[in-house]
Order: structure tokens, then sequence, then C-alpha cells
């Protein structure tokens, strides 16, 4: 009992209403939803769902506050600095019911001018926890979720620093990710001081406010503004939203995380499937035009590698800046460049390799596409009223306007389906959606702040529908790297973005594995990334370790895809030398083997929001070491996969749940629940799988892939 006299309001499957004085059964164990009052004290509630302690109301322990503030933004190369100055708050202490019926409770918080109503409904097994306008002159709401100091949350869309975020505060606000993402680095300094483009823990392409907690529920805001995640306290998760009207809240709960990320994403939406010819072999990334292409083609072809793709970025034509080579953003075939082209991938496709483009919602002011856009308006506006022209190093653009009917049309039929799917490519990254201008104007009516998030989803969603208007679903595939909430049921494969080309930990190659498992927990289960990275600044290259390390890497995810970087010339690729090819061969052969049971992890992906990479606590719950590993992954229910992210390094230290475990390259049994330091010479990232799973004889035919670079090593610690 919580208070001397408590009124209790209970609503069960089937949604019923009751009242009761002294409820007696366990508050863990009553389900649906609970709202304890003490009628004596105007200022005590609590509300419990499924047994989750949900909201704690008293004097000292506020549910709600509202305020306002004042924000500052400043943008540059999709690097955003956020000042805001508060200049009030004000906690809410009253709380009144004042309407229940069979599905809802209606409370209000406050008195008089300054209160909120808000409405907790329980329908379809979910908590959905509505906050009404705020009062007059606030334009800031904090609300709390109970916590405990046990408790671990993760999601946050796609988070490359940490992946259990308690302990810091994750603004959720779609940017460039940054170039470092910590502010102890010299390359991190660097950017700062060259155009503050280095980022920080928070920073990310695909921010999202969800999260799913280790007590088994999952959070998410409706909310496209500014939000920002607070996991700092121990006895509370604290929510912040800037907007006169901050949506709906979803809280649901399940008895297994995966039933938990399942009925979550039966909200948010779920991926369709990857084109089966995505299971056949690595996507190459080359440039140059059409000889140089099938030159790279044929070069790998002969040291045995799979190739199901040859991804052509700069098929429509290039610039140069002094970031690098760059594109020229008018979304039209080169024919000088790519002369041919059309022959040509009939010709592939034959062969059973694809090819793939490139194109984002910008245009170059210089092309004629940008020109003829321009002349019907349908481009994002200033506040003048004029076209909205943003620079993006060194050459500017115009932004289409995805918010008007008709550009969105124009740029889906006359530009995606004409000039891309018309000529024959079968995919494209989809770039870029994390720039826009809070100052922006669109069609629509909605400010800049409501679109900023939201606008990576839109930028999916004309891309899905060109491809699905065109009969080329689970034919055609896309990569983006933005996101947002609605993102995944139009995103058919997200990739990491751009990484550094060195071993750090915010930014390198091990902060591709954390990021896979906080966004396939927010609901997004394909991921990927440039084998090698991408980002090469400031005396920093790719070697040969770098790139074959993250090719191995890449092997146990469902796609493999290789990228020449943002400076080719200087940094290591794998057609640099046939001892790079003939070692990316083997991994390529490693990936094919793979592809029946990559196939039926796409297929769980797609039909229940299950990811393909997992936390290892989605198969072992009852492992509290489980919840604290972000470096590892389960690679399906079967596979345990270990990335060696330092150089030079020959041994590797794991842990294993508590199961029976093969090493997967000498097939030596090992016993669960210890940690271990085992062989992992270049080739060979450390990878086991379950000794009774129904796919043990694929895995040994992987397991005589030898690498004769490889020893011996077990070493129980």
């Amino acid at each position: 009992m919580l208070f001397g006299v408590v009124f209790a309001i209970v609503l069960v499957a089937p949604l019923v209403a009751r009242t009761v004085h002294s409820p007696s059964k366990s508050i863990d164990q009553a389900p649906g939803l609970l709202i304890e009052i003490n009628p004596l004290k105007s200022d005590q509630l609590n509300a419990y769902y499924n047994g989750i302690h949900v909201i704690e109301h008293s004097k000292k322990t506020q549910f709600v506050y509202v305020g306002s503030g004042k924000t500052k933004y400043k943008s540059h190369y999709g690097n955003f600095e956020i000042d805001d100055y508060l200049e009030e708050r004000f906690g809410l202490n009253h709380v009144d019911v004042v309407e229940q019926n069979q599905k809802t409770v209606v409370m209000r918080f406050g008195r008089h001018a300054l209160s909120l109503q808000v409405t907790l409904t329980v329908e379809d097994d979910v908590l959905t926890v509505a906050f009404g306008q705020l009062p007059p002159g606030m334009n800031r709401l904090w609300f709390r979720i109970k916590a405990d100091g046990e408790e671990k949350v993760y999601g946050a869309g796609e988070q490359f620093s940490y992946f259990n975020m308690r302990g810091k505060n994750f603004p959720i606000w779609t940017r460039e990710q940054g170039v470092g993402r910590n502010k102890s680095t010299y390359a991190t300094f660097q950017a700062d001081n060259n155009d503050g483009g280095g980022g920080d823990y928070h920073t990310t392409y695909w921010a999202q406010p969800t999260f799913v907690s280790s007590k088994k529920y999952f959070f998410h805001s409706t909310a496209s503004s500014y939000v920002e995640l607070d996991f700092k306290r121990k006895e509370f998760h604290e929510i912040m939203i800037w907007n006169t009207n901050p949506g709906e809240v979803k809280i649901g709960t399940a008895k297994s995380f995966a039933g938990l990320v399942s009925k979550l994403t039966g909200i948010i939406g779920r991926q369709p499937m990857l084109p089966d010819w995505m299971h056949t072999g690595s996507i190459l990334g080359v440039q140059g035009g059409t000889a140089s292409m099938l030159k790279y083609l044929k070069q790998a072809q002969d040291q045995g590698v799979s190739v199901n793709g040859l991804w052509i970025q700069d098929w429509v034509g290039r610039i140069r800046t002094s970031f690098g080579r760059r594109l020229f953003w008018n979304w039209k075939w080169d024919e000088k460049q790519y002369p041919n082209l059309p022959n040509e991938i009939l010709k592939l496709k034959e062969k059973g390799v694809a090819v793939l483009g490139y194109i984002n919602p910008n245009l170059n002011v210089e092309g004629d596409l940008f020109k003829e856009g321009n002349q019907y308006g349908y481009f994002v506006k200033n506040s003048s009223g004029d076209t909205y022209i943003t620079d993006f190093g060194e050459f500017f653009c115009g932004t289409i306007d995805l918010t008007n009917p008709d550009a969105y049309t124009w740029y889906k039929d006359e530009v995606i389906k004409k000039n891309m799917i018309d000529l024959g490519l079968s995919g494209w990254m989809a770039d870029f959606g994390e720039y826009l201008p809070t100052d922006s104007v669109f069609f629509n009516g909605q400010s800049g702040l409501v679109m900023h998030n939201i606008w990576p989803a839109l930028w999916a969603k004309i891309n899905f529908e060109a491809v699905s208007e065109a009969g080329k679903l689970g034919e055609v595939m896309y990569w983006m790297r933005a996101g947002y909430t609605g993102s995944q049921k139009y995103n058919t494969l997200t990739w990491a973005g751009d990484q550094l080309v060195d071993w750090s930990l915010d930014d390198g190659l091990a902060s591709v594995i954390p990021a896979a498992l906080s966004l396939g927990l927010s609901g997004h289960g394909l991921h990927h990334f440039d084998i090698g990275g991408y980002t090469s600044l400031f005396g920093i290259t790719r070697t040969e370790e770098l790139l074959l390390r993250y090719a191995e890497f890449a092997a146990f995810t469902p796609v493999m895809r290789t990228h020449e970087g943002n400076r080719p010339s200087q940094n290591w690729q794998v057609y640099s030398c046939n001892h790079t090819l003939q070692a990316f061969a083997r991994l390529t052969k490693i990936f094919v083997l793979l592809s029946n049971y990559t196939r039926e992890l796409v297929k769980e992906n797609s039909e229940s929001g299950i990811p393909t990479q997992r936390p290892l606590f989605m198969h072992y719950e009852n492992c509290s070491k489980c919840y604290d590993i972000k470096y590892q992954y389960m690679y399906g229910p079967d596979l345990l996969v270990a990335p060696v992210f330092e150089p030079d390094r020959e041994t590797w230290t794991l842990f294993l749940p508590e199961d029976q475990w093969i090493f997967l390259w000498d097939g030596k049994l090992y016993q669960g629940g210890k940690t271990y330091q085992v062989d992992a010479l270049m080739g060979n990232t450390p990878v086991f799988y379950r000794q009774h799973s129904k796919w043990a004889s694929v895995f040994k035919k992987i397991g005589l892939l030898k690498n004769t670079r490889s020893k011996q090593v077990h070493e129980e610690l």
C-alpha cells in the first residue's frame, strides 16, 4: 500500500474501468493500467502499466513541468550548434482526475492557467500518454518516467559512442555525425577548429525519441521537434520536448526483448525484404567511367572475388573541392564519363552483376535539373520567399520541397524513376537528409523546427514510392544514412555514414557495432557500413589492415559494400594489390556461404521487426554481463561475432554467455559464461556458433575456408 487511503483506477484487458479502495493484488503482477491516487493529497499519484512503475508524482518528485525558452540554431555543412536560453520552468504539483471511461483516464496537472491535460489510454496492449497544448506563453515540456538504479536503456536511434545510455543526456536532432566525435581527440579538435565539424558522443544522422529499457518496456515519442532524453538520474528518466503541442508517448511491454522490438516495430513500421541478388556477393564501390568500372570488375573476379554489384556513385559526373572528389549533383547520366552505360548495365545484369548509383534531395544550381525545378518553385524557400540556397562545401544547391505535392511528384517521376530506374540502375545511395536549415519555409506551412527531424523520413518515403510504383520493390535497393521515426517502413537499408579511416572508438570501426545495435532496438534492423570507412582528413589515411578488418566484420552482416572514400588516391583500396583482393575474395565466399542464414534473418526482420544484428541480451536475458557488452553482437540467434577493432592484434578477448559454443575457425567446443582470449589474425574475426544450431553444417563449411595466416590460441581468462 503506497498511502494510508488509496483511490485506484484499473484498466485491464478487456478494458473495463473499476475502482477499488484497497487493492490487494501485487502491483508487479497487475495487468493493464493501474493508477493510484491519494484522495487526501492532491499532489500524489502513481501509475503502473503491466507491472512497470511508469509515473511517480508527488511534491518532491513531480511528473510534469512546463516552461519557456529561446533558442538559436547555427548550422554549417550539416553540423548544428544549438544555444538555448531557459527563461522559466514550473513544476505542476496539483493533479486531478477529470474524466474516466472504459479506455481512458484524463488528468489535469497544475491549476488554473498554469495547467496541462494528460490523457492515458490503453489500446492494442500499448499505453498512450497524450499531452494537451501547453499553457499560454510556454514552449517547453519536461516529464519523467520512473527509473531505478539498476535499469539500463538503449536506442535513441543510431548511437555510435554509447550503447547503454544511462548517465548521459541525448539530444534528438538529426545532423552530421561529426569528425572524430570525441572532444579529446586530435581529429575532433582539428575538425572543430576548421569548420566546427568535430561532433560529440551524441551527434548522429539518425536520432529518434525512442528507447528500450532492461525492464522490458519501450518508450516512443511522436514529437518531431527537438527532444532530449536525459538518463543522468537514478530515480527517473527526464524527457524534454520543445513544442507547444508535444504530441503523444507510446509505452509497451513484452515478456522478451524480441517481443518488445516486434511490438515497437508494429507501431512505427518495418523494412521490406532485401533483393535476393544482395546475398550473392559484395558490392564494389568504384568510379572513373565505363572502362574503369569494367576494369575493376575483371580485376576482382580474376582474383576470385564474388561480386554482385558495381556502385558507381559518379554516374552523374564529378567536380573537385578541397575536401576531395565530389559528385555533380544533377541526377542524370553523364554520357561522357560513362559512355554506353545502359547497354553495359544490361550485359552486367545478365552476368549477375547489378549497377548502382547515387542521389540526394539537393540539386546543384549549375545543373539543368535545378533550373527546371526552380522555374516551377519546387524548392524549399527562405524567409523572403526565394529558393533557399545552401552551401554544401564549395558548391551551392537548392533542396527539393518534399511537402509540395507537385515538387514531390516531379522528383519521384522525372528524376528517380526516369533518370535512374529506367536507366537500369538496381539501387543507389539515397544520401543526406540531415542538413535542413531550421529557418526554411515549406509549402505545407510547417516550421523548420518541426520539419527538420522528420525530413529524412520523407526522403525515404519518396524513394520507396518511386521503387514501388515502378514495380521494382524486391529488385531495386537503396540505402540511407539519415533517418527518423517513419524511416523504418520506407527505407530498405541503412548504412552507418562517414566513419574516419582509423581505429578510434567513437568514429572508427568499433563505432559501427553499437550503431547497429542501437538502431536495431529503435526499429531498423538492416544495417551495414562502408568497408574501410570514408573520411580521410588531417593526414589520416586507410591502411590495408583497417580495410580487411572492416571486410571480415562485414562478412557477418546483411550487406558487404566497399567505398573508395573521399580521397581514393590517398587510401588503400580492395583493388590496390592482388594480395588484398585475394584476402577479400575469401571473405566474400564466407558471406555467400552464409546467404541462406542471412535470408532467414532478413525475412524475420521484415515480418517481425527483430533486427539481424542483436545485442547479446536479446538471446541471453538472464546474463547480467550481456547488458553491458557493446562491441560484440549476435548475428541472428546462432552466431556470436566479436569484431577486431584495434591494430596489430593477433588475439582477441571476448565473453561467451552461458551456452555451448563452437569456435568457427577450428571447431573447438567452448563452455559459455566465461571470458576467453582467442586467435584473431587477419581474416579470422572471432566468431562462435551455438553447438546445436540447425545451421551447424553451414558454419562448418565456413570453417574449412582456412586462413593460412591463422594460428591456434585458446586461453580462458
